[in-house]
């Protein structure tokens, strides 16, 4: 153990010592128990913990005492040396970070070491992952989950400044219009949204043009296919990017000029960065890991959420909790990496019991968890879906609707569009913005704060 370590666990712990206030700084600080390398130093403060929260004193005697009865040392002397080389109260919180810093530095090599076992046995693939998710953790583990009022305040006028020279900042455009200006401007970060269908509603196919939307103008996006293969997006991707019919690309049935058409079409899209994964039975930790590869990534696209597997200690519990936790996962990716989730969801059988078949957010299947987590539920409905298979036909384009039943950031509404099924696209209709009032937009330096 380095001298210097050893003495600036000390100061913190003869911080606690003599004085009644420093636990919760040094709480607030983020440290743990486990930060401490000297088992003396993280017994007693664990020990501390433990008596303020039960309301017993804290004080030398009781923690020395309550140390010896826990682990059967007597720290006594150990305590008496700390409180008499306690730091002026001023100092407290460098000690703390110091402290931190070592703890990371410490849990960093151990991770390293781990994955190069992983390594050296061949196994690079597992090592790598482990080493990324190590990292995380040890990011997490000591980022304060409490902001000062002078912090986030700060922290606000920096995204409000970032965000006035540039409103795009705030959100993902999804391409359509119309859509956006229901959303509140567009997708916004850090936000989960839901796309809610029966099968065969266009889901996937909404999915797919949002991506190739983002892809278009240079983001980044992964799209995570937990159903459909390489070979099926791409032919979709395909399709919409060069008006084919899907069907026959699949088929191998396009004549020379549509031949033609696809292969300008590759070219086209071949270098957007539209990223893609079909791995089966991915959960929210390996789609995590996924998406922290993909450099500036903008947008996470899942389909379908069902499809999401729960976490392998979860999943001995009921199917309700299992997504529950999912869906927390979802919205925790979402922050971590500050980035839209537009995940896809199937929806129970109820509505097709109903004589209006429009679907509601009760349809969704394990609903509670989804439509708490989601900022947005956008439900699609066909009308004629319905009424041309009745009577035998399927037409050539349909309207589309999209409902926007739950919105965090604006008002719910009905977006009204086209649905062209054997070209997988979907097309906003004419659109015309809403007209804004005239008001005076203030330069940066006219910033109120």
């Amino acid at each position: 153990m380095e001298r210097q370590t050893l003495q600036n666990e000390i100061a913190v712990i003869g911080s606690l010592l003599i004085a009644q206030d420093a636990l919760g700084e040094i709480e607030r600080s983020g440290l743990r128990p486990s930060d401490f390398i000297d088992p003396r130093c993280s017994e007693i403060y664990e020990a501390a913990l433990r008596c303020r929260d039960s309301g017993k004193p804290y004080e030398s005697v009781y923690l020395a005492s309550e140390v010896l009865k826990k682990t059967g040392e007597d720290v006594s002397a150990f305590v008496q040396t700390a409180g008499d080389l306690a730091p002026h109260a001023s100092n407290l919180q460098a000690y703390c970070e110091l402290v931190k810093k070592e703890s990371q530095r410490r849990q960093l090599q151990q991770a390293i070491e781990e994955a190069s076992v992983g390594l050296l046995a061949g196994d690079w693939t597992d090592g790598i992952d482990r080493l990324v998710n190590d990292i995380q953790s040890i990011r997490s583990w000591h980022d304060s989950d409490i902001t000062s009022g002078a912090d986030w305040i700060k922290r606000f006028q920096d995204y409000y400044k970032v965000t006035k020279g540039n409103p795009g900042n705030a959100f993902c455009k999804t391409g359509y219009d119309e859509l956006d200006v229901q959303l509140g401007g567009g997708m916004f970060k850090s936000e989960v949204y839901v796309i809610g269908a029966r099968p065969g509603m266009g889901k996937t196919t909404l999915g797919i043009n949002i991506a190739e939307h983002v892809a278009s103008r240079g983001d980044s996006v992964l799209f995570v296919s937990l159903e459909m293969t390489d070979v099926q997006i791409m032919a979709k991707r395909l399709a919409l990017e060069g008006g084919l019919q899907y069907t026959q690309i699949m088929a191998g049935k396009l004549d020379g000029t549509d031949e033609e058409t696809m292969q300008d079409t590759i070219e086209r899209v071949a270098n957007r960065p539209f990223y893609l994964t079909t791995r089966s039975g991915m959960t929210v930790g390996e789609i995590s890991k996924t998406a922290r590869m993909i450099p500036d990534i903008k947008l996470i696209i899942v389909d379908y959420m069902g499809l999401i597997p729960a976490a392998e200690e979860s999943r001995s519990k009921p199917r309700y909790e299992q997504m529950t936790e999912i869906s927390a996962g979802v919205k925790a990716l979402a922050k971590s990496l500050n980035v839209p989730v537009l995940a896809l969801a199937q929806l129970n059988r109820e509505n097709m019991t109903r004589k209006d078949k429009r679907p509601t957010m009760s349809d969704l299947r394990d609903s509670g968890a989804v439509e708490q987590d989601a900022g947005a539920i956008i439900l699609l409905h066909r009308p004629e879906y319905y009424e041309t298979r009745e009577q035998g036909e399927e037409a050539e384009t349909e309207d589309i609707e999209l409902n926007v039943a739950k919105n965090r950031h604006a008002a719910p509404g009905l977006v009204h569009m086209t649905w062209d099924g054997k070209r997988g696209t979907i097309k906003s209709k004419l659109f015309t913005p809403p007209t804004e009032k005239k008001t005076h937009v203030s330069t940066s330096e006219e910033l109120p704060f």
